[in-house]
């Protein structure tokens, strides 16, 4: 650590990479994923990377920022002469994906009612309906309506307030207004008033419906044995490498 940051290191007693390399070794194969979820200074990812793995990190603490990042990069650029490097042949590639865990969506009021977090203004909440809904968040310029899309047919429309039946059929009639171009609006709102659900379905064909806070938790998963992480389904890394942002998770081994 002191090598790479030329100051005295934050920890202690990392860990040596030939342990790393000798435990890799023994529990994985080329390609496979491995996992650390308390990253430290970020050793498990650095001599899985030389070793062809990829690698899952969690950290919470600032050094993510100050030592993982930055030790990961000079890794993938070559720049990391010591550890398991000669060992394994290293000569820097790849990447990886940095990722912050948000906070909570859904909070508890006072009186024990689920709410939405009050630390999400719009954009945040606009951002995290589209995550949850399958949609790209991309507000549009010109219609306050389209803050993201699942196709160039399908938007999403995200709210706290609650919606009248005169807004709804009046963003119903916008979004249906040309019969050539006809696209359709998922509308997450606090609550809509004036009509049922079943009425709303009928009536604006050209809108879908939901409140929140009750879709994202009909969205959760209650009662299973089983949380485990479905990696197989990872997004794979872009060929060319991109800006990596501030975030807190870190996914890598991808080859670049």
């Amino acid at each position: 650590m002191e090598s790479l940051f030329g100051e005295k290191a934050a920890f202690e007693t990392p860990k040596p990479e030939e342990l790393l390399n000798r435990i890799i070794h023994i529990a994985t194969n080329a390609g496979e994923i491995v996992l650390d979820s308390f990253a430290g200074s970020g050793t498990t990812g650095a001599v899985a990377h030389k070793m062809g793995r990829r690698w899952i990190m969690v950290e919470l603490g600032e050094h993510c920022h100050t030592h993982i990042v930055p030790r990961l990069q000079k890794v993938i650029d070559g720049q990391d002469p010591g550890g398991v490097t000669q060992a394994t042949g290293w000569q820097g590639g790849g990447g990886f994906r940095y990722y912050e865990l948000a906070p909570t969506l859904l909070a508890t009021d006072r009186w024990g009612n689920l709410v939405i977090n009050p630390e999400y203004d719009a954009a945040m909440l606009a951002a995290a309906m589209c995550k949850l809904e399958g949609f790209t968040y991309a507000p549009s310029e010109v219609l306050w309506w389209q803050q993201g899309h699942s196709s160039e047919r399908d938007f999403i429309y995200v709210t706290t307030q609650t919606l009248s039946a005169e807004q709804l059929a009046s963003l119903n009639d916008e979004v249906g207004a040309d019969p050539n171009n006809p696209r359709s609006l998922l509308v997450c709102c606090g609550a809509y008033r004036g009509v049922t659900a079943a009425q709303a379905a009928e009536r604006w064909p050209h809108l879908t419906i939901k409140k929140i806070p009750k879709m994202v938790k009909d969205r959760c998963e209650w009662g299973h044995d089983d949380y485990s992480l479905n990696v197989a389904n990872l997004p794979m890394a872009q060929e060319k490498a991109e800006a990596l942002p501030p975030q807190d998770d870190l996914f890598g081994g991808d080859t670049a």
